[in-house]
């Protein structure tokens, strides 16, 4: 006797997920009402990055450095207003 009990799960292939619901104009409705009650809403808002094109090739590049030495970095790129990417070639020009 081989047969091994389903425990009732032997129709979990046959789930399919469903389409997600679209934003219907009751939905809208139901959120300017709430926002006008004060109720805030918990969705997480998209956050914007901020993408600047660069015609040379890039890669990434990992390392792990002092805590003391990355705030110093990170400090400087803010206080110079660009980004991780402008000071490191920064630094590499000093090099040779």
């Amino acid at each position: 006797m081989n047969s091994k009990p389903s425990f009732g799960f032997g129709k979990l292939a046959e789930i399919q997920p469903s389409a997600p619901p679209a934003s219907s104009p009751v939905t809208r409705e139901v959120d300017q009402v709430a926002e006008k009650l004060g109720f805030q809403s918990r969705e997480v808002p998209a956050r914007r990055k901020r993408r600047i094109a660069v015609d040379e090739p890039t890669d990434q590049l990992n390392l792990r450095a002092a805590i003391a030495d990355i705030n110093r970095f990170v400090e400087w790129c803010e206080a110079e207003r660009m980004s991780y990417r402008e000071g490191f070639g920064r630094l590499v020009a000093k090099i040779g």
